[in-house]
Formats: C-alpha cells, sequence, structure tokens
C-alpha cells in the first residue's frame, strides 16, 4: 500500500487548491469544482463563470494532472499544481494581475 501514497509536497498543493476553491466558489464570480481520483492518482479541475452556472457545457477552464507515483505523472506535477493555485489566487475578489 506505501506504493500509492501521494508524497506530502502535493498532499499541500492539493489541500492549497481545495481551500482555494472554496473560496473562490463563495466569494467571487466563478465556481470552482475539484474531483480526485485515487484509482487513477488525478486531480480535475473545473472552474467556471457563476453566470454560466445553469449551463454546464459552459467551463471556461479544466485543469487535469496525475500524481505521483502514477506512471503517467509529469515530471512537472507539482509545478502545474501549483499554477493551478495561482490561477485560483487570481479569480478571487481584489486579486491583483500581475
Amino acid at each position: 500500500m506505501s506504493q500509492c501514497q501521494i508524497p506530502q509536497p502535493y498532499r499541500d498543493a492539493i489541500a492549497r487548491i481545495q481551500a482555494l476553491a472554496l473560496t473562490t466558489s463563495t466569494q467571487g464570480s466563478y465556481w470552482v469544482s475539484v474531483d480526485f481520483s485515487g484509482v487513477l492518482l488525478q486531480l480535475n479541475v473545473s472552474v467556471s463563470r457563476c453566470a454560466d452556472l445553469h449551463n454546464p457545457t459552459a467551463v471556461s477552464q479544466t485543469y487535469s494532472v496525475y500524481l505521483p507515483p502514477c506512471q503517467r505523472a509529469p515530471h512537472d506535477a507539482l509545478e502545474q499544481l501549483q499554477a493551478i493555485a495561482r490561477e485560483l489566487e487570481a479569480l478571487l475578489p481584489g486579486a491583483v494581475a500581475a
């Protein structure tokens, strides 16, 4: 079972994404869906504008990252997770464009 353990930095990044998804969905103009597949070791994130809430085909952005130790995990999976977090931070009200 230890071969299926996701390394702590990835767990921390996932937790950050989940927290940002909650904040973004409740305080901003966007809703965020986060789905973790334990079977595939994959994190999927979808972002849509609240104005499009009743149009499920109007997703503005989607992200999908395989996580180690999955063999499909890219070498930069942690960087991809961190980039997703930055994208979600930018959606928050009052965020300053970089």
